[in-house]
C-alpha cells in the first residue's frame, strides 16, 4: 500500500515481531511544528509503542476482499474511525482478526496496534479507513444498498445523450451492454472511472455542459453545473471532477469557476484518485489538479527528470508543446509566487527545479522565495543578464513602479541568488521590465538544452 505523500513524512518501516503475512507495520509519527517526525526517546532512539499496519505491497483503488459480505463492506466503509472495541462488537471476538487483516491487505483499513516492551505486536486499538476507500465511500455504499433497476437508468442515460453528439462514443459503449447486466463502468469509457456512481455523475454534468458551451452561455459555477446535473449542489467529489474532466477533455478548473486553488501541469505525473486517474502526459494543453488534494488524497507517480516552473500563462503553454520538454519534464505554471501547494509538491518530489520567470526584479524575487522555501537551488533559465540587456523594455512604465523595483532589486543584488545578482545590480541602476514576446523567441528554441544543462549541473552537484 503507497502511503501519501501527506502521510510520509515521519514514517519508517519497523521491524515487529508476530506480524500476519501479507502487512508490514510503519511508525506513527509525531506532529511538530507542522511536520511528521520518527518518534524519539530522549537518548534520540526511535521510540515505538503504537504502529501502523499496512498492505505490504501496492493495493488497488477498491478491491474488496471476498471474505467479507456487502453487509460487512458498508460497516467497514461507512466511518473513517472505528475503535477496536467496536470492531469487535461488530465481527464478534472469534472472526475480527481476520476480518480486519483481511481489509488491510485489500488496502481498505489501516490498523493501528499498540507495541510491547519486546517489540512484538500487541493488542489493535483502532482502525480508519485509507484514503483510496475514503475517496470512493460515498459511491460505492450507494452502489452496496442498492440502485434503480440497470436497463431503465441506462436507458434513461442514453436518451438523455441522443442529442450530445459529443458523447456519442459514450452512448455507443452503453448501447451495447447487454440486458440485465449489472450496473458497470463500460470498458473504454473515456471517464476511466472505477465505480458507476462516478461514471453516472461525470455523464450527466457532460450532458449539461456541452450544450450550454455550445450556446455560447456564461461559464457555469461548479456549484451551479452539480445543480442542474444532479439536482444537489454539493454532490461534487474529486472522483467525479477528474472523471468529468476526462470525459470533456478539459481541466476542471477550465470547466467551470471553482474557487479551489489548482496547480497546471503537463508532464509524466499520474495522480490516482480512487478509481480516476488524472494523466498530466496525455493532457493537452495541460491538466489542473488541486494544490492541496494532490498532497493530501490518491497516490502520485511522477517519472520526470525535474520540474520546469515557468511564471508567464502563454510562455507557459507554448513550453508544453515543445517536443521532448513535457515527455522529461513536469513543467508547471507558477502563477506569480509559489503557492504552499506547489511548495509541498516540489518537496515531495525531491527533483531538480528550473524556473523562468519574468526577466524582472520581482521575477529573481520569487526565485528568491521559492529557494528560501524549498532549501535548496533552483536553476534559473532565460534570465540572464545578456538577455535583460538586449530586449526591449516595457514603456510607460509608473516612476513609482521603477522607483519600487529598483529597491527590491538592490536587496537581490546583495542576498538573492548568485547566479541572478549580477542582473538583479542592473536592474538597481536601472529599474524597468522586459517585453516577454522577444524573450521567448530567443529562449524557446534553446530550452532543450538548457534544461540538459540543468541536468548535467544536477548530477555534477
Amino acid at each position: 500500500m503507497h502511503l501519501l505523500f501527506g502521510e510520509r513524512e515521519g514514517r519508517e518501516r519497523a521491524s515487529i515481531g508476530g506480524l500476519p503475512p501479507g502487512v508490514v507495520a510503519v511508525t506513527v509519527p509525531v506532529r511538530r511544528n507542522g511536520q511528521g517526525h520518527l518518534p524519539r526517546n530522549k537518548r534520540g532512539q526511535p521510540n515505538i509503542e503504537i504502529v501502523d499496519l499496512v498492505a505490504e505491497g501496492p493495493t488497488s483503488a477498491y478491491r474488496p476482499p471476498e471474505t467479507l459480505d456487502s453487509r460487512e463492506l458498508i460497516f467497514a466503509l461507512e466511518a473513517g474511525r472505528r475503535d477496536w472495541a467496536t470492531v469487535v462488537g461488530y465481527f464478534g471476538a472469534d472472526r475480527v482478526s481476520q476480518k480486519a487483516i483481511d481489509l488491510v491487505v485489500a488496502g481498505g483499513v489501516i490498523l493501528r496496534c499498540a507495541v510491547d516492551d519486546d517489540l512484538d505486536l500487541a493488542q489493535p486499538l483502532s482502525w480508519r479507513r485509507s484514503h483510496s476507500w475514503s475517496l470512493m465511500h460515498v459511491d460505492v455504499l450507494h452502489d452496496l444498498r442498492g440502485r434503480p433497476d440497470p436497463d431503465a437508468l441506462r436507458g434513461e442515460l442514453i436518451r438523455k445523450m441522443m442529442d450530445v453528439s459529443e458523447l456519442d462514443g459514450e452512448r455507443t459503449l452503453l448501447e451495447a451492454v447487454a440486458s440485465r447486466s449489472p450496473l458497470r463502468v463500460p470498458n473504454g469509457s473515456a471517464t476511466r472511472a472505477g465505480a458507476w456512481s462516478v461514471y453516472e455523475h461525470a455523464l450527466r454534468a457532460a450532458i449539461v455542459w456541452f450544450p450550454h458551451n455550445a450556446d455560447g452561455g456564461d461559464k457555469l459555477t461548479a456549484n451551479d453545473l452539480a445543480g442542474r446535473a444532479f439536482l444537489d449542489s454539493k454532490a461534487w467529489t474529486p472522483e467525479r471532477e477528474a472523471a468529468f474532466s476526462n470525459l470533456i477533455g478539459q481541466g476542471f478548473d477550465q470547466a467551470v469557476d471553482k474557487a479551489d486553488t489548482d496547480l497546471r501541469l503537463r508532464g509524466p505525473l499520474t495522480w490516482t484518485l480512487g478509481s480516476v486517474a488524472a494523466d498530466a502526459n496525455v493532457a493537452r494543453p495541460w491538466i489542473a489538479l488541486p494544490a492541496r488534494g494532490i498532497r493530501a488524497a490518491g497516490n502520485v507517480s511522477c517519472s520526470a527528470v525535474g520540474v520546469l516552473i515557468v511564471e508567464n500563462a502563454d510562455t507557459f503553454e507554448k513550453v508544453c508543446k515543445i517536443p521532448g520538454v513535457p515527455e522529461r519534464w513536469l513543467c508547471v505554471w507558477g502563477e506569480g509566487y509559489s503557492s504552499d501547494g506547489m511548495v509541498h509538491l516540489l518537496r515531495d518530489l525531491d527533483l531538480p527545479v528550473a524556473a523562468w520567470c519574468d526577466l524582472d526584479a520581482h521575477g529573481i524575487q520569487i526565485i528568491h522565495v521559492l529557494e528560501g522555501k524549498l532549501g535548496r537551488l533552483v536553476h534559473s533559465l532565460g534570465m540572464d543578464l545578456e538577455l535583460w540587456e538586449k530586449t526591449p523594455h516595457r514603456k510607460n512604465q509608473k516612476a513609482k513602479t521603477v522607483d519600487g523595483d529598483k529597491k527590491l532589486a538592490a536587496k537581490l543584488a546583495l542576498k538573492g541568488p548568485v547566479s541572478l545578482r549580477p542582473l538583479a545590480k542592473e536592474i538597481a541602476k536601472y529599474g524597468g521590465s522586459c517585453e516577454q514576446q522577444p524573450i521567448q523567441e530567443g529562449v524557446l528554441p534553446l530550452l532543450p538544452r538548457l534544461l540538459e544543462n540543468v541536468i548535467a549541473g544536477a548530477g555534477r552537484a
